[in-house]
């Protein structure tokens, strides 16, 4: 009988600490399919995640063939394919988003990309599920050197696409391109992944996962310290010559405008002496500023001249300034129908070029020189 007690109670205790792992929707195209590999149901990386998680998660495989993220292909657009319906009646908790790949057949259709992944994004998470959106940055097309304008796209203009609607939407980002920058021997037919990358790809949006599995956590925009990114200097690198391109044409006021320290007594010695200025870092403008981009380099000059690479935000957590300010800008940079780059967002040229002569200068002092 006592025996039988402990067992029951052994019992309880097991269902009351148990919880159901997170159902999580992979959405994508060929690569989250698993197409080109000899066992897609066992190698695709939503199957690998659910082995790596041990019963954390429950992952469904919802990609497609050649799918795009841009609405209104026909026979191409993920958001009208049966694989759509039923990530919807999935009941998510979580879902992984990696389209982007074949939208890049579709140059003129790219300035449409972001509104479409951003509409994607919110159709999600108004699921009664509520479920939390990541979106990852795209694999490279191994098959053309790294610097080829397919790739260039990639980094200039597709992955900032994605950061800029992961700020918009509130939904996490998680960095698949830098994992295989080293790694082109994965893809053997140039686009694909073998079994070694799908497993380096369901490994990477795991370690995504499980920091976000924890009650009230969330990702931080920003290392707590250390350098940018390679992933977010090759970005702004691009963000940077599409500017300079654009400038040729639309030349900044001159003299250009250089950032000047802020209006205190001294020149700035800390952090705290621009407090004003660090809500920038998180994309939220301060009252008050009447150039935006001028003040992204009032603050960039006044913190590279301090020379501390981490500051507290008013919440006293610790942001890397350099990547936080990179990331800003290269969400917010415009690119014109001829691949351009600039910044502001009236319709006159001279504020446009003074706030893209700014951003520049507030590149330079993040460490995004000529």
């Amino acid at each position: 009988m006592r025996r039988l007690l402990v067992l029951i109670l052994f019992g309880a205790v097991m269902t009351a600490s148990a919880s159901p792992p997170l159902r999580v929707a992979c959405v994508g195209d060929s690569i989250t399919y698993g197409d080109r590999l000899d066992d897609r149901l066992r190698d695709a990386y939503p199957a690998v995640l659910n082995r790596l998680a041990n019963g954390r998660f429950v992952a469904g495989n919802f990609g497609v063939n050649g799918a795009t993220a841009i609405a209104g292909i026909p026979f191409r657009s993920w958001s009208a394919t049966q694989a759509c319906r039923d990530a919807m009646a999935f009941h998510p908790d979580v879902v992984v988003i990696m389209l982007g790949i074949n939208d890049l057949a579709f140059p003129d259709l790219h300035n449409r990309y972001p509104r479409d992944l951003r509409r994607l994004v919110e159709r999600f998470q108004a699921l009664p599920s509520a479920p939390r959106l990541f979106l990852c940055t795209l694999t490279p097309v191994a098959a053309d050197a790294p610097d080829a304008p397919v790739n260039r796209t990639i980094r200039g203009t597709l992955n900032p696409a994605i950061r800029a609607v992961a700020a918009q939407t509130g939904a996490g980002v998680i960095d698949i391109s830098p994992v295989f920058d080293d790694r082109f021997h994965l893809f053997p037919d140039g686009l694909h992944p073998d079994p070694e990358g799908a497993e380096l790809i369901a490994q990477t949006i795991l370690q995504a996962l499980d920091s976000a599995a924890a009650p009230n956590e969330s990702l931080p925009p920003a290392p707590v310290s250390g350098p940018p990114s390679e992933s977010i200097r090759r970005e702004a690198r691009a963000a940077r010559f599409r500017a300079e391109l654009w400038l040729r044409d639309h030349p900044a006021p001159e003299p250009p405008p250089r950032p000047s320290p802020p209006e205190t007594a001294h020149p700035p010695k800390r952090p705290e002496d621009v407090a004003a200025l660090l809500p920038l870092l998180e994309g939220t403008v301060p009252a008050g500023i009447p150039d935006l981009f001028c003040a992204c380099a009032e603050l960039a000059d006044a913190l590279a001249r301090i020379g501390q690479d981490t500051v507290f935000l008013d919440d006293s957590r610790p942001v890397a300034w350099r990547e936080a300010l990179l990331h800003q800008l290269v969400q917010r940079q415009r690119i014109d129908s001829r691949g351009r780059g600039f910044w502001g967002d009236g319709d006159d040229a001279a504020d446009r070029a003074r706030a893209t002569a700014c951003a520049l200068r507030a590149l330079e002092a993040a460490g995004i020189g000529p």
